[in-house]
């Protein structure tokens, strides 16, 4: 409750136009193994109906939180979130009393399509994880999207692990999924991230997980005694599960056998031929590596614009010791 209220304060200078969710995530919120949370900087992501209205209100109230982008003016700025990379908007360095945030801004509506199709897996792999809430999703559309995006996460682990796996285990698969292909995580990240998130926050993650678990019993015969699971990848299932993966990763899959083959395909026969074959695993990991690779490197770029020269460099500088650190 504490920590909730010293967010909130803290995110009460940013605008709440047409604000639908609000939430902080990150080491600067969530306890990691070997990371003190007062030393790092706090996260959020603040999801607006609006976007060229809240930043027309954040430019008034805030405009020494933008780099010289703010010159611009804030129709300019909102095309540059709207139509590049990930769909995001990030502030960082931003100093609010004693401490410093980060804050990225996205559309409701693109935010939405992330979640169910993982267009980027930018933001909806940040809720992969544990995250703290500000504000609750306000419409219905975009709380089931919120469940969906899990759904999926439990869904592509199952397909990537073997047949008998523990609850640690699953969840640092989860966890992992954002991070495959990430630009960041090879030249400027602490290597043992998802570890640490993981073994701190088991608790977190069964709070998350579990409802999304007994549904999935429903779908395919899951079985757990403890901490352990038991399910059976027979092609059947497999096929199950993957004709509801989301539609980016099946796109992916798509075009990856479609260059390989000759011959031409529809998606099902893909997705059929895919369930017969012993690689799927890795050609699945393949697909999501290329969407989490194309967006962390197209966003990462955006960000340093959107951050000015000099906050990038020192945000870069403090990667780099927390890598060097791990």
């Amino acid at each position: 409750l504490a920590m909730m209220m010293h967010l909130e304060r803290i995110v009460s200078i940013l605008p709440r136009t047409s604000v639908s969710m609000m939430f902080a995530y990150g080491s600067g919120v969530i306890a990691q193994r070997n990371s003190e949370i007062k030393r790092n900087m706090i996260d959020f992501v603040v999801v607006v109906d609006k976007p060229l209205e809240w930043h027309r209100e954040n430019l008034k109230l805030n405009s020494s939180h933008y780099s010289m982008l703010r010159y611009i003016g804030a129709e300019r700025l909102t095309k540059l979130q709207t139509d590049y990379a990930a769909r995001v908007y990030c502030n960082t360095m931003v100093r609010v009393g004693e401490f410093f945030i980060k804050y990225s801004v996205i559309k409701t509506s693109h935010l939405i399509s992330d979640l169910i199709d993982w267009k980027s897996l930018y933001i909806s792999g940040r809720l992969h994880k544990p995250v703290r809430v500000l504000i609750s999703p306000t419409s219905r559309k975009l709380e089931e999207a919120c469940k969906m995006n899990l759904k999926n996460a439990c869904r592509m682990a199952l397909l990537i692990l073997p047949e008998k796996f523990n609850e640690e285990q699953l969840y640092t698969t989860i966890a992992s999924l954002s991070y495959w292909g990430d630009i960041r995580m090879k030249i400027a990240e602490n290597r043992n991230k998802v570890a640490n998130i993981v073994q701190q926050n088991m608790r977190q993650f069964a709070d998350m997980y579990e409802p999304i678990l007994n549904h999935l019993y429903e779908e395919i015969p899951l079985a757990r005694s403890g901490e352990t699971f038991n399910h059976l990848l027979t092609t059947d299932n497999i096929f199950h599960l993957l004709e509801f993966l989301p539609s980016q990763v099946l796109y992916e899959i798509e075009n990856y056998m479609q260059q390989r083959n000759t011959q031409h395909c529809d998606l099902e026969e893909i997705i059929f031929g895919l369930a017969n074959d012993i690689n799927y695993a890795k050609k699945l990991k393949y697909a999501v590596e290329k969407i989490v690779f194309k967006s962390s490197c197209q966003q990462t770029m955006k960000n340093f614009l959107t951050a000015g020269f000099l906050k990038s460099c020192r945000y870069f500088g403090k990667k780099l010791q927390k890598m060097v650190r791990s």
